[in-house]
């Protein structure tokens, strides 16, 4: 089971605000995850960045998170939504919940797909995840891929 939240256009508005300055913030930090790489147009950093946004945006919807705005800096120092939930997302409708070692174990990943209305496929708690079961090495790193079908399904927000 999985469950469809829609954004309204100021709320993809706020995305796309809070993508930008990601960009920003990360170029001036020397931060080289998926926020900045010189080796990427952008183009490509910024929608990447909007989504990520924006997956973050519909998690919080779907927990009832009340006047919802994404970080803009907080990289891996604290979670996406409060208290403890990291949300990842796949423009891939059967896109994997992808988790890098440095993401918290003490964390619930939430994984959501797609482009507006974007799909809250399911969650796991990140120490979970961190199984030898779903490690995977690709040509651009090393982290833990883990398949739909071992998410806990969602209908309701989690406890």
């Amino acid at each position: 089971m999985s469950v469809e939240v829609l954004l309204t256009q100021r709320e993809l508005d706020i995305c796309l605000q809070v993508a930008i300055v990601r960009i920003s913030n990360a170029a001036t930090a020397g931060y080289k995850h998926k926020y900045y790489s010189e080796h990427l147009s952008p183009e490509y950093l910024l929608n990447l960045n909007w989504h990520a946004a924006a997956a973050e945006m519909a998690a919080a919807k779907w927990l009832k998170v009340p006047d919802f705005v994404p970080t803009t800096d907080s990289y891996k120092d604290q979670p996406d939504i409060e208290p403890d939930y990291e949300v990842k997302h796949s423009g891939l409708d059967v896109g994997h919940l992808i988790i890098q070692e440095n993401d918290r174990d003490s964390d619930r990943a939430i994984l959501v797909t797609g482009f507006n209305p974007y799909v809250i496929r399911g969650w796991l708690p990140v120490s979970f995840c961190k199984d030898s079961l779903y490690l995977k090495t690709t040509s651009r790193n090393t982290a833990y891929w883990v398949p739909q079908t071992e998410l806990v399904k969602v209908y309701e927000p989690v406890p």
